[in-house]
């Protein structure tokens, strides 16, 4: 049996918040190569900076303060980047960040606007996992689809839109991305792998579809691929006590650590 996850490790989250970053700055270079007008990003804190638009969930900062500490004027120049895009500066902040970082947002008028846990689990190389039934990979050509049918899976939470989607697949290029449903999709989700650490999101099913196993499905579907390309940790973020929440531990994901979501907006 694999020795359970420490919530306790500094390096493990480290290691989970690097690939975050990694992974949001590689979408953002994807998204920006396609539409350079809407996307920037810059390296901070030892994370990233991405403003993918105002009100976008992909604006915000990953990663920052995991490794070490961080001047204030390089923090001023963080929400610089996003006071002059016109968008409030908001961080996915680690409880394990330097406490300089904790120390700059508790002096700067940010409010808590989202909790988040991060969950992980372990790999095994000789690991069995279930065949997922309707579960497939998106094919060339079908990320616009997709983007669609995700969305729509989201529309409780953001309303679909065409600026939106069309977002979506510029920064999901970079992505392993799968549908759930057969012929007829229902939901999807993706993945990407940075430095063996597998990077579950995007999990979205249809309201009208939803308890009947398809983000289940497409979680195993997942940590196969995840294992195929040598990952030996996989790692998602979640809204505490959802079902994504539950159908994750279900699948032998743990709480590793909780994430604050803070923003700080500007007169």
């Amino acid at each position: 049996m694999a020795e359970p996850l420490s919530s306790a490790d500094l390096g493990l989250a480290a290691r989970l918040e690097a690939a975050d970053a990694a992974n949001g700055m590689r979408m953002a270079q994807a998204a920006s190569s396609a539409d350079s007008t809407s996307v920037a990003f810059e390296p901070f804190a030892g994370g990233i900076a991405v403003f993918a638009g105002v009100g976008s969930p992909a604006t915000h900062v990953m990663g920052a303060g995991m490794q070490g500490p961080v001047s204030e004027s390089e923090l001023e120049r963080m929400e610089k980047f996003f006071c002059d895009r016109g968008s409030p500066c908001i961080i996915d902040l680690c409880p394990m960040a330097d406490v300089s970082v904790i120390a700059f947002v508790q002096s700067r008028p940010y409010r808590l606007i989202e909790f988040n846990n991060v969950l992980a689990r372990r790999i095994q190389p000789d690991e069995l996992f279930r065949p997922a039934p309707g579960v497939r990979p998106v094919e060339e050509g079908e990320l616009p689809h997709w983007s669609r049918i995700v969305s729509e899976g989201f529309s409780e939470y953001l309303p679909p839109n065409e600026t939106m989607m069309h977002l979506m697949v510029s920064m999901c290029s970079a992505a392993h991305c799968w549908f759930a449903g057969g012929s007829d999709p229902v939901g999807g989700a993706a993945m990407a792998v940075q430095e063996e650490v597998a990077l579950f999101f995007g999990d979205a099913i249809r309201v009208s579809d939803r308890r009947r196993g398809w983000q289940s499905a497409l979680i195993s579907e997942r940590l196969e691929a995840a294992q195929r390309l040598g990952c030996r940790l996989a790692s998602a973020v979640v809204l505490p006590g959802s079902a994504s929440h539950r159908n994750y531990e279900r699948a032998g994901f743990q709480l590793v650590y909780m994430r604050v979501n803070i923003m700080r907006e500007f007169a």
